[in-house]
């Protein structure tokens, strides 16, 4: 049983993010709040809407493709492994694709650990093995309390569950990361780009504050003369707080202002008037500021603003959608799956199973296809000239093979090598047979004898 599976009872938290353990990294970049007012976390990140979307658009395509297991044929080729303990077989290949341990499914556990790396820059997941020492399980481990270790020349990953530390071997966890300083531990995206973020978080604060004001900014009342000490003790108390309803004393001035008193008639005692001081929002550029850092963000994780819902000075890549959605498989998504497939093909199999050509592969070629007319021109040219079998298409298009017989390759019978049109002694091989070798045809006698009579 795993660790993970054994402690699974532990309670899930907010952690201190970026700033565990012992705050080395937030003191290491600055710490506390940004040049923008406010905290910066991994997990407080989600909440902007541009990095929960960045993060849904990688995370998703990594969860969605099928993910299987297969053994290289000593013949060529390959073959799907099926679930078993014979030969041929594995006890983890419907489950990899499925359910790789009993409490997640193979979506949540990918997208869970996908959306780590991209928010801490390390995905972690713990791997169950039987007796024989077979992968048999995996478990994503919280990358805020996980991280590897490098002493004395020996490297394993450490894990906290329950305010216990834990060891575990190397080969037991896979490590998803992106880009790193040192190899072993990857860079926070988030506390890379912490400025970044904060001035997005920034503005949806003034805005909501703005809008929470009665949709006006700050500023003080102007009064012709003096103000009496009645009308000053309406407004405050004496030591200058907010005046209370003796009746209710959670009530207080707030209750003039904000949505639900928006557009009502406010009375200001003795002539004062309101004079605004504030930069109204429209000249803070306001709206294309929260544009920009929808931008930004985009940019840190490299999806298209398109797929942001955002079309603010966007062109289309190619033709159109569909190869802005081929660009962004190959550019983005594509160095992910190659980074999960590298990790999962070293760790999950023991070095027998490696012998005998077990690996795994994320099938992407429903993304990356095309539409159905494309698919068929193009299966339609690689066939005529036997690059493809009949059961090779199929199985680019997920479908079941026709058996055996699909696995011929065929040429048109009307078209022959250029060599054989040209020289009457080839032979398929590159053996040429000389004729005075050659067994003696009549019909070539006879085809020569009508060739004289036509002649004449």
């Amino acid at each position: 049983m795993s660790l993970f599976a054994s402690m699974f009872g532990s309670t899930y938290r907010e952690a201190g993010s970026f700033s565990s353990p012992g705050g080395w990294l937030l003191r290491a970049i600055g710490g506390g709040k940004t040049n923008a007012g406010v905290t910066v976390s991994e997990y407080g990140s989600l909440r902007l809407t541009p990095v929960y979307a960045c993060v849904n658009r990688i995370s998703n395509p990594i969860a969605w493709f099928p993910l299987r297991m297969y053994r290289s044929r000593p013949a060529g080729g390959k073959e799907v492994v099926s679930p078993g303990n014979g030969k041929g077989q594995h006890p983890f290949a419907q489950r990899l694709g499925v359910r790789p341990n009993d409490l997640m499914s193979s979506r949540t556990v990918r997208k869970t650990s996908q959306a780590h790396a991209l928010l801490w820059g390390n995905g972690y997941l713990e791997i169950e093995r039987d007796g024989r020492g077979r992968g048999v399980g995996l478990y994503p481990l919280l990358p805020d309390r996980t991280g590897p270790v490098r002493r004395n020349g020996d490297h394993w990953f450490e894990t906290t569950i329950d305010g216990t530390r834990h060891q575990l071997d190397s080969d037991d966890v896979i490590h998803i990361m992106d880009q790193s300083q040192d190899g072993y531990v990857g860079m926070s995206q988030i506390a890379l780009h912490r400025e970044a973020v904060a001035l997005g978080l920034a503005t949806e604060t003034f805005g909501g504050k703005f809008f929470a004001n009665d949709a006006k900014s700050g500023g003080f009342l102007l009064h012709p003369g003096k103000l009496s000490p009645g009308a000053k003790q309406n407004i405050r108390s004496p030591n200058g707080e907010v005046k209370r309803n003796s009746e209710n004393p959670a009530a207080s001035l707030d209750d003039q202002s904000g949505l639900n008193n928006a557009h009502r008639v406010k009375v200001l005692e003795e002539g004062m008037k309101f004079i605004q001081t504030t930069i109204p929002p429209e000249d803070a550029q306001f709206l294309g500021t929260r544009e920009f850092q929808i931008a930004e963000i985009a940019r840190i994780f490299d999806v298209p603003l398109i797929l942001l819902q955002s079309h603010e000075k966007t062109t289309s890549w190619g033709s159109g959608i569909e190869q802005l959605m081929i660009g962004f498989i190959r550019q983005t998504v594509g160095p992910w799956v190659d980074a999960w497939e590298q990790e999962l093909n070293w760790k999950l199999f023991t070095e027998e199973e490696k012998e005998q050509g077990y690996y795994v592969k994320f099938n992407m070629n429903a993304l990356l296809r095309g539409d159905m007319k494309a698919r068929a021109e193009f299966y339609n040219k690689v066939f005529m000239v036997g690059g493809f079998s009949p059961n090779r298409i199929l199985q680019l298009e997920d479908e079941d093979p026709i058996g055996p017989e699909g696995d011929e390759h065929f040429v048109p019978a009307n078209m022959v090598p250029l060599k054989r049109a040209t020289d009457p002694n080839y032979q398929p091989n590159g053996s040429a047979t000389p004729a005075a070798e050659r067994e003696p045809d009549p019909n070539e006698d006879e085809a020569e004898e009508r060739a004289e009579r036509d002649g004449q």
